[in-house]
């Protein structure tokens, strides 16, 4: 149980913010990753990555929960189901995103998915939104269409819209596990990397074979990078309240076009780190907003 603001703070939930930011500096490396492929497809990365992913959350929640897995499926329901299509298709859509455009700008346009879950959570559970978020949505709305508009100059609007879709899909994916929050939803990642699987497969013609560089670095990628970052993140989660989520998170947008930057020479433009920025600043600060309401660390 999360403390709340009054209430200092747990080693339990000082723990929980070091899973959370060591997850979200994991994750921080898919553009490099992605870079790094020396002759696969973004298909075939898409169900490298997936392939080698899915069975290792598999062998993980095997371990944790044994015999009762399948039960958790059963429980999960069509919520659980619901939320693993969203993941199998947000999944792909990353990495193509990544391959149509800059991974700055896949990462800037990924970071406004907060605020597009609030939006969706408005319209789907009713919740509400504050004036703060309200701003912050205005403001992020506004980074967005910059790095739109600077898209269609650069050849890279099919990437940009991707990241939308992406971002869209990730929150869909949050909402249904709000939706879910009085079941076990951790099933959704293994029918999501199975789905995922099956879209890069597909895509690709069925043609899975990759060159011994690029099958390791899925390997790598997939089976050991996601995997580790998926379970740090859901056991994180637990013990921190949604504000600091979505300020930690903010690690991964930030580096991820860096270490492209450093390893790879793909300097975002101008408007790309404009429009960014504002992105990164409306999440950061409806997210500093929240925390500084009283109760809020509950």
């Amino acid at each position: 149980m999360t403390p709340s603001a009054a209430t200092p703070v747990g080693a339990s939930e000082r723990y929980a913010v070091w899973l959370i930011a060591a997850s979200s500096l994991l994750i921080s490396v898919n553009g490099f990753m992605l870079r790094s492929i020396e002759s696969a497809n973004e298909w075939q990365v898409i169900f490298g990555r997936q392939a080698f992913f899915t069975p290792a959350i598999l062998i993980v929640l095997l371990i944790r929960y044994r015999t009762h897995l399948f039960r958790l499926f059963v429980d999960s329901g069509w919520v659980g189901f619901a939320a693993g299509i969203c993941l199998g298709l947000a999944n792909p859509t990353v990495i193509l995103a990544m391959t149509h455009t800059t991974v700055a700008n896949a990462m800037f346009i990924l970071g406004a998915c907060p605020l597009i879950t609030a939006v969706l959570a408005r319209v789907f559970l009713r919740e509400q939104l504050s004036g703060a978020t309200l701003v912050a949505i205005g403001v992020a709305m506004i980074g967005i269409g910059i790095m739109l508009a600077d898209g269609l100059g650069a050849g890279s609007s099919l990437g940009n819209g991707l990241a939308l879709l992406c971002a869209l899909f990730f929150s869909m994916f949050v909402i249904f596990l709000r939706v879910g929050k009085d079941r076990n939803m951790l099933p959704a990642s293994i029918t999501g990397g199975a789905i995922g699987a099956l879209v890069g497969l597909a895509g690709a013609g069925f043609d899975y074979h990759l060159t011994l560089h690029d099958g390791l670095l899925c390997l790598i990628w997939g089976g050991g990078i996601v995997t580790i970052v998926h379970f740090l993140f859901i056991q994180g989660s637990r013990h921190v309240p949604g504000a600091e989520i979505m300020l930690i998170t903010l690690i991964e947008f930030t580096l991820g076009p860096m270490w492209v930057w450093i390893g790879f020479g793909e300097r975002p433009t101008a408007m790309a780190l404009a429009g960014g920025i504002l992105v990164l600043a409306a999440v950061a600060g409806r997210s500093i907003a929240i925390l500084r309401k009283p109760g809020a660390g509950g």
